[in-house]
């Protein structure tokens, strides 16, 4: 019987932020990190090709929307093959109404269909919050699939994971960020950032990991009428370099 090992489809592994990120692109892995996020956005970003591998384009297409003390988040994302098609479809809804914390919920429903084999569907949930310590200090934390939801049996293709981490904004428009990604059943690493945001021109961040070892380039740049241009550059100490492009429109 083929085996529906979620490390298989792990295909674009990439850093993630632990508290405050740089895009609306970045969020996904803690939807409560819309808080930082001023406008409503709409983004969508393009992996052409996965470790110089073009059978392993993703596709992704995100928004957000406030209202009130409620923030809403929608993704949907996939890889769309002859051979299979694993996509995603998720919606987060952060919560803004705590002075010093913010809380967040996703549900997330995850498909896989292969080719002459058989479909597959399953639902999990995931938590985030980030609390603010003192204006310069913050703690950041996201666990995923909290009901080891699989979609056969012990085939669990969403694997467990828990992120934390502090950030600091050592000066002006400069944060630091340390943190760990907790792999149930599997590695676990720890994670560095360093995000400078310039005004009217937009925010980069270089990142590190240890496990695996990834350094990751990001790139969120301001352009006219509202809109802006997002970059990633993913390079792995094995696998080699995967390139992310996007573009995205902010809308009050």
């Amino acid at each position: 019987m083929l085996n529906l090992n979620g490390q298989v489809l792990d295909l674009s592994p990439r850093i993630s932020f632990p508290v405050s990120s740089i895009s609306i692109n970045d969020v996904s892995d803690n939807p409560s990190k819309l808080v930082y996020i001023e406008r409503n956005s709409i983004a969508s970003s393009y992996i052409p090709s996965t470790f110089g591998l073009p059978e392993l384009s993703n596709h992704n297409l995100n928004a957000s929307y406030k209202h009130d003390s409620l923030i809403h988040f929608f993704n949907v994302s996939g890889l769309f093959q002859e051979l299979y098609t694993y996509s995603n479809f998720g919606y987060s809804i952060c919560y803004k109404t705590f002075d010093k914390f913010t809380p967040s919920l996703t549900f997330n429903y995850n498909y896989l269909s292969i080719k002459d084999y058989n479909n597959f569907g399953n639902l999990t949930f995931d938590i985030g919050g980030i609390l603010e310590l003192n204006p310069d200090f913050n703690f950041g934390f996201a666990i995923t699939n909290i009901l080891n939801s699989s979609f056969e049996g012990n085939n669990d293709i969403k694997k467990q994971k828990a992120l934390f981490g502090f950030e600091y904004k050592m000066y002006k428009n400069f944060k630091f960020q340390i943190g760990t990604e907790i792999r149930i059943e599997n590695s676990s690493g720890v994670i560095l950032s360093f995000i400078k945001e310039f005004e009217d021109l937009g925010i980069l961040a270089l990142s590190y990991s240890t496990e695996p070892q990834m350094v990751q380039f990001n790139l969120n740049m301001d352009m006219i009428d509202d809109f802006f241009l997002i970059y990633e550059m993913n390079y792995h100490n094995v696998l080699g370099v995967t390139n992310s492009f996007g573009v995205g429109y902010s809308f009050d």
